[in-house]
């Protein structure tokens, strides 16, 4: 089964959106050396975590490579994570490995249009290398498919001085005219977790609520994420 992985956040300038959110009472921690970090990862002890990625436009450029290595539905996903503006990007969805090539052959059977399996790696600040496998679906608007972490990446023990402590629902807008695309995707979605999904005019995150959070979030700080009016609601 599918669950919610994270939210993907795509902003302008990776440093300046990690100084924000520390600055709001988050705890980020870098995905690789901040030096050289493209991406920053908001963890909470449970559930789903926020990534926070920077991405060149000029990465558009990759797009028909991209497709021809790895399937159109990949050079599509490149395409959308790289062009302009903040804001929620994507949602991933986690199995682990065996499962994830199991949901490429069910899905490819259903008449989804998917990516291979593809792998993807990184160095952590400690200079440990962390491993996953993903897949893009199509089109690139819905989510996509992730393995979990090898090894696992998730703190123990996490606290964010603002009082959060975990995502309690994420939104997601599906489209009419993606719905059965969707649909084919959602019959390996568990029906349990904080994923909530409406209909609504465009497919994608429409916000995310926090839970422990007992102030709302400075706008200004936030790089185009969407957090609902619960956020200052405490659990």
């Amino acid at each position: 089964m599918l669950s919610c992985s994270h939210v993907l956040c795509k902003v302008d300038d990776i440093r300046s959106a990690v100084r924000d959110y520390q600055e709001l009472g988050f705890t980020v921690e870098w995905g690789s050396a901040p030096e050289r970090a493209h991406n920053a990862l908001l963890w909470f002890e449970r559930g789903p975590f926020i990534e926070f990625f920077q991405l060149p436009p000029a990465f558009l450029l990759l797009k028909w490579p991209m497709s021809a290595v790895n399937g159109v539905a990949a050079g599509d996903r490149l395409a959308r994570w790289a062009r302009p503006g903040e804001g929620w990007r994507d949602l991933a969805l986690e199995t682990d490995t065996t499962a994830l090539h199991g949901a490429h052959r069910a899905l490819r059977t259903s008449g989804s249009r998917v990516s291979r399996v593809m792998k993807g790696r990184r160095t952590r600040p400690d200079g440990d290398r962390v491993g996953y496998q993903f897949l893009a679906t199509r089109p690139a608007r819905l989510p996509f498919v992730v393995s979990a972490y090898d090894p696992p990446q998730r703190p123990t023990a996490v606290r964010h001085p603002n009082g959060a402590t975990h995502i309690r629902t994420v939104r997601l807008g599906i489209a009419d005219h993606d719905r059965p695309a969707f649909d084919a995707l959602a019959g390996h979605l568990s029906e349990e977790g904080p994923l909530r999904v409406e209909q609504a005019p465009h497919t994608g995150v429409i916000d995310v609520e926090l839970a422990g959070v007992d102030e709302r979030l400075d706008r200004q700080k936030l790089h185009g994420a969407v957090f609902s009016a619960a956020v200052a609601r405490k659990e």
